[in-house]
């Protein structure tokens, strides 16, 4: 398969308005604009709408930055999302996990991580049917809010690694 996208990427060229305030943020921010924005710069309304989400849902919160980027390297894993889980990767690195505990990701032993991971796996591959030991053990484990914080790395993660799959986002080799 290509490595280029099935849609056309946006360029710096192209891009106009408040999509172009945010492409020069995540450049100041980051060095360059990834290519998942790229794509959905086709449709800013969405892209704009995204970030937005993906900043609320994967800044600080009351559940730790760390634990989020596990479950949505999980999730990643489970869609087989390349993109997605080398973004993943990167992020667990930068917090200091090497790439032994990142393969473990979910044979791990604090009992809340093996509870929001048995979580996100049932979220993603049967969300509803999510048995009641699954949902009983979150709510001994976390807070409602942590649970909708959760809830929402899961939803956000599965909507894009299905976006970047079905439009062909592929990490940069």
């Amino acid at each position: 398969m290509s490595n280029q996208p099935l849609v056309r990427l946006i360029t710096d060229k192209e891009v106009e308005g408040k999509a172009k305030d945010l492409f020069e943020q995540i450049k100041k921010n980051t060095g360059k604009v990834p290519k998942w924005m790229r794509v959905m710069a086709n449709c800013e309304n969405i892209m704009l709408g995204f970030f937005d989400l993906f900043q609320a849902t994967m800044g600080e919160g009351k559940v730790e930055r760390l634990l989020k980027w596990k479950v949505a390297y999980q999730i990643s894993e489970l869609n087989k999302c390349e993109f997605c889980v080398s973004v993943a990767k990167i992020q667990l690195k930068s917090f200091g996990l090497s790439d032994k505990e990142i393969e473990k990701i979910c044979k791990i032993d604090n009992k809340k991580e093996v509870v929001a991971m048995k979580y996100t796996v049932a979220s993603t591959c049967h969300a509803y049917n999510i048995e009641k030991k699954i949902f009983d053990s979150m709510k001994e484990s976390f807070t409602d809010e942590q649970i909708v914080e959760i809830t929402s790395v899961i939803g956000l993660f599965n909507f894009i690694n299905r976006f970047n799959d079905s439009l062909g986002v592929l990490p940069d080799i």
